[in-house]
């Protein structure tokens, strides 16, 4: 269909009838309402041309709320929450007028919508609110249709809040086979859900069954569905190491992404992209989809400030309608107010906690690796020394103990020839002696001793001369005097506590995280 001679229709239909509608007239609009409801997922913005069309020809409240429900589902299509929830929240200003079955499936839209944004305790409260609703509903239909969307949402939730076992735990102690039965979108929905707890609890065996699956229910017209398949997918060939299938089937959900344009999705599929391109020392298309997303991460990090703060603005206002309708007394009036009061620090908090959490397990792991790292060998010399026969003379041993010194401010340990012997002959000494003073003094043998000085050499360059980062583990293995990558990499992580790959992300979030905070402060 030509969606623009079709938007054309309707704004014809409109004009010609701006106010009252007669049967006939009227079944037209709820066709058309039902044509911008199928092509919300396919063209979302030529969807919400024609939602946006009949809202303003509508004059009927039932029409008015399944128009701003369409609408602010249409701006979640889109990655677009702060306007999602001001038609959401305007769809439930007459709730006097809306029927149980409305207010239910309300409730429910701004479940999804607060999850989005991470205000999980009150999408929890819009939740409870639609079971209530439930225990309201006679017809049995719509009784099933919430029950079921309300059990979605609460796995979802779950799923959120990166609570995957206990998601898993209810789909096994409960029988949601109904969700399987029918080709609609509560299978899609719970098929996602089951796939999302498989790959993130490791279950990857029982996920390709359900992949399948998915691929099946993919529908062209329905193209945010089809993203999250693929995107998935493309995790689950991830999670198993297939790193070239991954970026695949990641690039795939991106070609579809530009149609749709939903920048938390593209979010999703370009961390699929940076970690695979990693994983494969891809090092050129690691870096330009770094770039990308950290300019997403910024872009994201905007919105949801925006939407957060445009939510608390509806919440409020809708604290206030309820009251004056109600005209409740003095102690809910004050219930009222301190209920406002926590939700502002409720969401205030969460947005300083979640920055704050994350910049605090950068520094700490950061400052565990300063201080582990910045005298490895210092600590055991602490240690109290063992009382024993001496064989080496204490004038000997103290010349062999300076010139150990010396040698761990030189470069000199980076040789790959380093051996105990040629040390030995280098200190003009034997190795018997050597040896002895190393696992006296240090209480370690040589080659560990060796490589600790290694490690902690490539750890203060990686620290100090940023360009490094950006090296190949090969090469870092190199210039520190190992033999061959997988040596450097096991070495490195049995004494830092960490692999180097990982050392090296978390050096480059903490820097770019020193520069970024500056200019969010002024």
């Amino acid at each position: 269909m030509n969606y623009k001679l079709f938007s054309f229709i309707i704004f014809l239909f409109l004009i010609f009838h701006p106010s009252r509608l007669n049967g006939q007239n009227a079944a037209k609009q709820q066709l058309l309402i039902a044509e911008a409801q199928n092509s919300a997922t396919f063209q979302p913005n030529e969807s919400l041309k024609i939602a946006l069309l009949l809202l303003k020809g509508s004059n009927t409240n039932e029409e008015k709320v399944k128009l701003n429900l369409l609408i602010s589902k249409i701006y979640s299509i889109l990655g677009d929450y702060t306007n999602a929830a001001n038609y959401l929240f305007e769809a439930n200003t007459n709730t006097e007028s809306n029927s149980v079955f409305q207010k239910a499936k309300i409730n429910i839209e701004k479940t999804a919508l607060l999850k989005s944004i991470f205000l999980h305790k009150q999408s929890n409260i819009y939740l409870n609110k639609a079971r209530y609703e439930v225990n309201n509903l006679t017809n049995s239909k719509q009784i099933y249709e919430i029950k079921s969307l309300i059990i979605l949402e609460e796995l979802e939730l779950l799923l959120h809040k990166q609570e995957y076992k206990k998601a898993k735990e209810i789909i096994q102690k409960n029988n949601y086979n109904s969700f399987l039965q029918k080709e609609n979108i509560s299978k899609k929905r719970f098929l996602l859900i089951q796939s999302r707890i498989n790959n993130n609890l490791g279950d990857f065996h029982n996920n390709i069954p359900i992949l399948e699956s998915l691929k099946k229910l993919i529908n062209k017209e329905d193209k945010y569905f089809e993203i999250q398949v693929w995107n998935e997918i493309a995790k689950n060939y991830f999670y198993q190491q297939n790193y070239s299938k991954a970026i695949e089937c990641a690039l795939k959900s991106q070609e579809i992404l530009v149609e749709l344009d939903n920048i938390y999705l593209l979010e999703n599929t370009t961390e699929t992209l940076v970690l695979s391109y990693l994983a494969l020392n891809k090092e050129q298309e690691y870096k330009l989809f770094n770039t990308k997303l950290l300019t997403i991460k910024t872009e994201i990090e905007k919105k949801e400030e925006e939407a957060i703060n445009t939510v608390y603005n509806l919440i409020n206002s809708e604290y206030r309608i309820n009251y004056s309708v109600k005209k409740t007394d003095f102690t809910k009036k004050l219930y009222l107010s301190i209920g406002l009061f926590l939700l502002f620090s409720i969401v205030f908090g969460f947005v300083v906690y979640k920055k704050y959490t994350y910049k605090k397990r950068l520094t700490e792991i950061i400052s565990y690796l300063k201080v582990t790292n910045k005298n490895i060998l210092s600590k055991v010399e602490k240690n109290e020394v063992i009382n024993k026969k001496n064989s080496i003379p204490v004038e000997t041993e103290q010349q062999i103990l300076n010139k150990l010194k010396k040698f761990e401010s030189s470069s000199k340990f980076t040789n790959k020839d380093i051996s105990l012997a040629v040390l030995a002959g280098h200190f003009e000494t034997n190795t018997k002696y050597l040896s002895e003073i190393i696992n006296k003094h240090y209480h370690i043998n040589f080659n560990t001793y060796i490589n600790k000085l290694r490690v902690n050499f490539i750890i203060e360059k990686l620290k100090t001369e940023p360009n490094f980062c950006n090296y190949k583990i090969s090469y870092l293995a190199e210039l520190s005097g190992f033999t061959s990558h997988s040596s450097f990499a096991t070495v490195f992580k049995s004494i830092s506590g960490i692999s180097p790959i990982t050392f090296i992300d978390i050096l480059k979030n903490e820097r770019n995280d020193t520069q970024i905070t500056p200019s969010e402060n002024e």
